[in-house]
């Protein structure tokens, strides 16, 4: 039997992190700017961002913004959730301006080198053993934030591709299969309350 290998590295080792574009002040919505900004309320419970909400914004700077490329990773580095989001061509591709991330995250961009999908590495520094990596080296009580250089030592597992293909997809299926147990809840409780409004209005009636 062929045995599997497991690469086992340190997050610096593999990927560039830099701070997300720094604002003067707060960010303020431009209906004239030129890019997108992504923002903490942007990204969902389970890693998802709104693409659709993301506000127009002014980007200017000393330098040029780092504009989020495809294969980007981004990493929410302060607040009670701190979870990674992956870009993709296709986000990228229903917006007419570049977009960027707000200093609330971290913007990691792997090396060319290296076979390591993108939405995998998302995943990973999701699940539990990282985060409890954060946890432990977490600063602030009621502004938690994560240092560039703990996210940097952050372990990082290098399966090889098929199995990372197989993660991402049974990751994406059990995604969908709790979005379509929600809507069935949603549905059941819309139905039990419908049948509560017409119970209690006949015993209304029945009582004039």
């Amino acid at each position: 039997m062929m045995q599997v290998c497991f690469l086992l590295v340190t997050l610096k080792e593999i990927a560039v992190v830099r701070s997300g574009h720094s604002f003067r002040g707060s960010i303020e919505e431009a209906l004239n700017g030129n890019g997108y900004v992504i923002q903490t309320r942007d990204q969902s419970a389970d890693g998802k961002i709104s693409w659709s909400k993301l506000v127009r914004a002014d980007v200017v700077g000393r330098k040029e913004p780092e504009w989020l490329q495809a294969g980007d990773v981004i990493f929410a580095a302060r607040g009670i959730r701190n979870l990674a989001s992956w870009v993709s061509e296709g986000d990228l591709s229903v917006l007419e301006l570049p977009v960027i991330c707000s200093p609330h995250y971290f913007q990691i961009r792997l090396n060319s080198t290296i076979t390591l999908l993108p939405e995998f590495l998302a995943w990973q520094l999701n699940q539990s053993v990282a985060q409890r990596h954060f946890q432990q080296s977490a600063e602030g009580t009621m502004q938690v934030s994560i240092r560039r250089s703990v996210l940097e030592e952050t372990p990082i597992t290098i399966p090889p591709l098929e199995t990372q293909r197989k993660v991402v997809s049974l990751s994406q299926r059990a995604h969908r299969e709790e979005q379509i147990y929600q809507e069935l809840i949603q549905l059941r409780r819309m139905e039990m309350q419908a049948i509560a409004n017409q119970v209690l209005n006949e015993q209304s009636k029945n009582k004039r």
